[in-house]
C-alpha cells in the first residue's frame, strides 16, 4: 500500500475559506442544485451546512477520505474537547482524516474540518495537532466565510452553487483549473478578499490560542508548530507545506503567537497514548507495509523514538498491512510488554482482533473482541470489529442483538447500518439487506442511492407487512427531501 499522490485537498478545497469566493461562473455550477443567490444577503447556517454536506459527499466519492474508526475517533475526541473549551454551541462539528502526506488542515462550511495524515505525522506533540484544530474551529465559530460573503455583496456570480463548484471541481482533479480561474479574476474584490483572509488568520490565531489554554493543551504549541513549518519552508522553498500556502504564516504571526504566551507559566502537557499510536498508525499507512516495516525496524534498533511502545505498535500495524500476520502478532505482544503501567489499550485489542480475523480465526477474534468491547465500551472501533467477528463466525442471532443495541445508542452511525446489510446478506434476507444498505446511504445523505436500495427491498418476495410499511414511509420521506432540495 503506497500513500496517495497530492489530491484536490492539497490544491483546491482549502481555498474555500480564502479564495473560492473569487470563483467566476463555470459550467460545472450548472450541474449543482440551485442553492440560492447570496450576492445580496448573508450566508445562513443552513446554507453553510448544505455546502458542507455537498462537499463531503464528493470527498467520500473521491476515495481520499481515510475510513479508519480509530483515527476519526481521535480527531473527534480532540476536536470536541476544543469545541467545548471554545464554547461553540451553535454548530455541529465533524472532524475527519484525509490520507495524504501533505501537511494541511482545512475547514469546509457547515463545521466540517479535515486533517491530512501528513500533519499528524509532522507534529512532534499532541498539542501541535490541537493548535491547528483550534485555529480551524475559530474560522468556523467566527463565521469567516459568511463574513467574506457579506463584504462582497453585489457580485452577481456569488451563489452557493458557485462556491460549491470550486470544491467539487477540485475533487474531480480540476484543482489546477480552479486555481487558474481564481487567479484570472481581478479587481478590488480580490484585494479585499485577501485583506479579509489575513485578518481572519490573525483572529483564528488569537482565539485558537485561548481555546488551547482553556482545554488543557499547551498554548505554546501553536507558535512552535508554525515556526517549524516556516523553517521547513526555508529549507524546501519550492515544496512548502500546504498549510503555509492556504494559511500564510509570517514572522509577524509567529511573533504575535509567541508574545501571547510569553507571560504564561510553563506547564508540560504529556502526549496521550492515543496520539502516539495514531501517529504511527497513519505513518504506516502512508509509507505502506514493506517500507513501514523497514522504517520501524530501524527506529527501534537505533532507539530513535519518543515512545518505544508506539514504535512497536507501528511495526505491528505495518506487518498487518503487509499481511504478515504472525510477525504482526509478535510485534503487538512486544508493544503490550513495553506499555507501562498498563499492558492493554483499546487500539492494541482492535489490532489483535483484526489480525485474528485476517487469519480466519473467528473464534479467537471473538474472544479478544468480546472481552475488549466489554472493557472499553466507548470504543466504536471495537464495536464495529465485534460485529464483523460475529458475522464471520456465523453467530447471526448474537450479531442481530448487538446491532440493535448499537443502533439504539448511535442511530445516525452509517457504519453500523453497513454492517447490518452484510449481516442480512449472509443470511439471505434480501429485504432487510437492502433496507439496511438504504439506511447507510441515507445517513451519508446520498438520497438517490438510498431510494434505489429501498425500492430494491420493496421488490423482494419476502412478506413482512411491518417492515414493508416502514420502508414505504422512508421512501416517501426521502422523495419529499429530494423535491424540497430541487426547489431551492
Amino acid at each position: 500500500m503506497s500513500h496517495p499522490k497530492p489530491t484536490w485537498a492539497r490544491r483546491s478545497l482549502a481555498l474555500v475559506l480564502s479564495l473560492s469566493l473569487c470563483w467566476p461562473s463555470v459550467s460545472l455550477a450548472t450541474n449543482l442544485p440551485d442553492l440560492g443567490d447570496v450576492s445580496q444577503q448573508g450566508l445562513s447556517p443552513q446554507q453553510e451546512r448544505e455546502i458542507g454536506e455537498m462537499a463531503m459527499r464528493e470527498i467520500r466519492r473521491s476515495g481520499v477520505l481515510l475510513d479508519d474508526p480509530e483515527v476519526a475517533a481521535f480527531l473527534n475526541t480532540m476536536g470536541y474537547r476544543l469545541v467545548e473549551a471554545a464554547e461553540v454551541r451553535d454548530t455541529q462539528f465533524t472532524f475527519f482524516p484525509i490520507l495524504d502526506s501533505s501537511v494541511n488542515a482545512f475547514a469546509i462550511p457547515g463545521g466540517f474540518i479535515g486533517v491530512h495524515t501528513g500533519l499528524i505525522i509532522q507534529a512532534q506533540h499532541e498539542s501541535e495537532v490541537a493548535s491547528v484544530l483550534a485555529h480551524e474551529i475559530a474560522h468556523v465559530s467566527q463565521n469567516h466565510l459568511a463574513r467574506m460573503i457579506e463584504g462582497m455583496k453585489g457580485s452577481p456570480w456569488l451563489t452557493l452553487a458557485g462556491i460549491a463548484a470550486a470544491i467539487i471541481a477540485g475533487s474531480m482533479g480540476r484543482g489546477d483549473a480552479a486555481a487558474a480561474a481564481i487567479a484570472a479574476t481581478t479587481g478590488a474584490s480580490v484585494q479585499r478578499q485577501l485583506d479579509f483572509t489575513y485578518s481572519f488568520e490573525q483572529e483564528a490565531d488569537r482565539l485558537g490560542m485561548q481555546t488551547l489554554q482553556r482545554s488543557g493543551y499547551d498554548p505554546r504549541a501553536m507558535a512552535v508548530f508554525f515556526e517549524r513549518l516556516q523553517n521547513h519552508n526555508r529549507i524546501v522553498e519550492s515544496n512548502a507545506p500546504e498549510f503555509l500556502r492556504t494559511h500564510p504564516v509570517t514572522m509577524k504571526r509567529i511573533s504575535e503567537a509567541q508574545n501571547r504566551v510569553g507571560e504564561l507559566k510553563y506547564r508540560q502537557v504529556p502526549d496521550s497514548p492515543e496520539f502516539l499510536f495514531v501517529r504511527e498508525k497513519v505513518r504506516a499507512m502512508q509509507l505502506g507495509g514493506r517500507e513501514a516495516i523497514s522504517y520501524f525496524q530501524k527506529t527501534i534498533a537505533e532507539k530513535r523514538y519518543a515512545s518505544e511502545t508506539a514504535q512497536r505498535y507501528g511495526l505491528a500495524y505495518a506487518y498487518f498491512l503487509a499481511r504478515q500476520y504472525e510477525p504482526a502478532w509478535a510485534a503487538l505482544q512486544q508493544a503490550r510488554d513495553s506499555f507501562a503501567p498498563k499492558r492493554s489499550h483499546p487500539m492494541f485489542e482492535y489490532l489483535a482482533g483484526q489480525i485474528r480475523l485476517a487469519q480466519g480465526q473467528s473464534a479467537e477474534a471473538l474472544n479478544v473482541l468480546g472481552a475488549a468491547s466489554a472493557r472499553y465500551p466507548a470504543s466504536k472501533a471495537l464495536q464495529y470489529a465485534l460485529l464483523d467477528a460475529l458475522i464471520d463466525a456465523g453467530q447471526f442471532g448474537r450479531a442481530e442483538s448487538e446491532l440493535k443495541d448499537q443502533l439504539s445508542m448511535y442511530p445516525s452511525d452509517a457504519l453500523f447500518y453497513q454492517r447490518g446489510a452484510r449481516l442480512y446478506a449472509k443470511q439471505g434476507k434480501l429485504m432487510q439487506q437492502y433496507q439496511m444498505q438504504g439506511e447507510y446511504y441515507a445517513r451519508l445523505k446520498e438520497y438517490n442511492a438510498a431510494l434505489e436500495q429501498f425500492n430494491l427491498a420493496l421488490r423482494q418476495p419476502e412478506q413482512d407487512f411491518y417492515l414493508q410499511s416502514g420502508i414505504e414511509a422512508r421512501v416517501r420521506e426521502l422523495e419529499s427531501l429530494l423535491q424540497s432540495d430541487s426547489k431551492k
